[in-house]
């Protein structure tokens, strides 16, 4: 029989479905191994890709710290107080353009700022971002106050809460969506706030 007759060898001929010529003769069995080659190539790109990934993500990560306060004596405190903080947000494999901080001492806002480095949009990853919190006429009872001296003088410390909302703003879809970080610091004796430059007032 003429190869023309051949209704597989002329579908093969035109380009049809159902040949593989790298395994072979055109057949059904010869087309089933081409589609398990196919298959099977697939797989592994979709692995390597997927190992690619894995390999150069990074999680980021977010940590505060408290470098000095001033406004506040914790072994002391008076019922109205007006205290500053200077906390650094740290950042590691990723950005922020504008974030909210406040510091808090169970449960009561002691400081607050806005800082908006536009680190995302200038393309800077993985930097420190300093802002200093402050406080204007903030209440404190009389059991909040005992609470502050008891635990500064039983250890010479006072453990605060750091919540920060970070955006980014760079205009790429979702970006403006908040990311929320809470952290605790430490207020230490002897601690002295420095003036910061990216206080937004």
């Amino acid at each position: 029989m003429k190869i023309d007759d051949d209704p597989y060898q002329a579908s093969c001929g035109r380009g049809h479905r159902g040949c593989c010529s790298v395994v072979g003769p055109p057949s059904p069995e010869n087309d089933w191994a081409c589609f398990v080659i196919i298959v099977t190539v697939s797989l592994l790109l979709v692995l390597a890709i997927v190992a690619i990934a894995e390999l150069t993500y990074h999680e980021p990560s977010y940590s505060v710290d408290l470098t000095g306060y001033d406004g506040m004596d914790p072994g002391g405190a008076a019922r109205i107080v007006s205290p500053s903080f200077n906390v650094t947000i740290r950042m590691n494999n990723t950005c922020v353009d504008s974030a909210r901080v406040a510091v808090v001492y169970s449960g009561v806002a002691l400081g607050w700022a806005r800082v908006e480095p536009m680190d995302c949009a200038e393309g800077r990853w993985t930097k420190d971002v300093e802002v200093v919190a402050r406080g204007g006429g903030v209440g404190l009872s009389r059991r909040l106050r005992d609470r502050m001296a008891s635990d500064w003088r039983s250890s010479g410390a006072l453990e605060l809460d750091v919540s920060v909302v970070m955006y980014r703003v760079g205009g790429q879809i979702g970006t403006d969506i908040p990311r929320t970080f809470d952290g605790k610091v430490k207020m230490i004796r002897d601690q002295k706030i420095q003036k910061n430059d990216r206080l937004i007032s």
